[in-house]
């Protein structure tokens, strides 16, 4: 499969029309449609990471895909990575969604509503039905 192909399988993967890819990566629905269709080369690195932030998919994934990076080594079944304290990650990190870089009065929204949704499927948990 070629990178066309798989650009445009990520994108309807992900329920995104090209100009709703466009709209959240900047890149244009012109060039987007003429590297879906196989009319262009392989983009730069650069239009990798917006296409990466538009499909909210790894920049990684889609160098590997366009032969910048080799593939990686498949991950041990045995390996475990520990896990990464969220809330830490929010407070610590400049964070975008979207397009958008989140303000740190949104980064807390975004904590408040986790600890909410968190507390109320704790409790739901630990109180049996009667």
């Amino acid at each position: 499969m070629y990178f066309y192909d798989k650009l445009k399988d990520m994108r309807k993967l992900k329920g995104f029309t090209i100009r709703e890819l466009a709209d959240r990566s900047g890149v244009s629905a012109a060039y987007i449609s003429q590297l879906e269709n196989g009319n262009r080369g392989i983009p730069s690195p650069d239009v990798l990471m917006k296409l990466s932030e538009g499909l909210n998919t790894s920049y990684s994934e889609l160098m590997e895909i366009a032969g910048y990076l080799e593939s990686a080594q498949p991950i041990p079944p045995d390996y475990r990575r520990s896990p990464v304290n969220l809330r830490r990650f929010l407070r610590e990190n400049e964070l975008m969604f979207d397009g958008i870089i989140l303000s740190e009065d949104d980064k807390e929204w975004i904590e408040r509503m986790l600890t909410a949704l968190f507390w109320k499927e704790r409790q739901s948990q630990e109180t049996p039905n009667t």
